[in-house]
């Protein structure tokens, strides 16, 4: 049997990571993707979500659903608090770029994490919403300079080297390596072997809760 998930984009810098991601966590999938690239650049300008934009990105899953998708992701974490309203104005499974990581996070219960991001504040946004679910590890945010250009060329050996040396000062004690965005997900298998330590990908978590969700 197969099925239709929609992603939804607010980059297209996400658009392959998270086709690769349901590639290996969900492959009868055939995915949708649904791109508006000015969802963040106004919420940076705005200093963050507004009603308008919310609306905006509802509409976006409103018209998914209304097209046949069985379930809907959407890849950009600022927008998280929008798969909370569109489910439940939906029947389908709707979820959030890393609702399903954090999710799995909780369960392991891990320490102490460590959240990497290409960018400071990315990584502390990350931190700041997984200390919600984290249920009192400790949690160390860190930037990964060189990351987001590595992830842009596609220079994916380079990206493993970037992340492992930005990890490397604050990995001692580290349970588990939370990667804190879609475009530095492709290397989470090579990085885990790279650290010697968990590294979770949020797109193929999500992928996997997904394909969970509709069995």
């Amino acid at each position: 049997m197969t099925f239709t998930v929609a992603v939804v984009n607010a980059t297209p810098a996400s658009i392959q990571p998270a086709a690769d991601g349901l590639a290996e966590g969900f492959p009868e999938a055939t995915v949708w993707h649904l791109l508006d690239d000015r969802l963040v650049t106004e919420a940076d300008a705005a200093g963050g979500m507004t009603p308008a934009l919310t609306r905006r990105m509802l509409a976006l899953v409103d018209h998914a659903v209304r097209g046949g998708a069985d379930a809907v992701l959407l890849s950009c974490s600022m927008y998280g608090p929008a798969a909370q309203l569109a489910r439940r104005l939906h029947d389908v499974p709707v979820t959030g770029s890393d609702e399903a990581m954090f999710a799995e996070a909780g369960r392991r219960r891990p320490g102490t994490v460590l959240v990497l991001g290409s960018l400071g504040s990315a990584a502390a946004d990350s931190a700041r919403r997984l200390e919600e679910v984290a249920g009192g590890a400790e949690i160390r945010a860190v930037a990964a300079p060189g990351a987001a250009a590595a992830a842009a060329s596609q220079d994916w050996p380079d990206l493993t080297d970037v992340l492992a040396r930005a990890a490397g000062p604050a990995l001692p004690g580290a349970d588990l390596v939370l990667l804190g965005q879609y475009s530095i997900s492709p290397v989470h298998a090579e990085l885990g072997d790279r650290l010697g330590v968990p590294v979770l990908s949020p797109p193929l978590a999500a992928a996997r809760a997904l394909r969970e969700a509709l069995r």
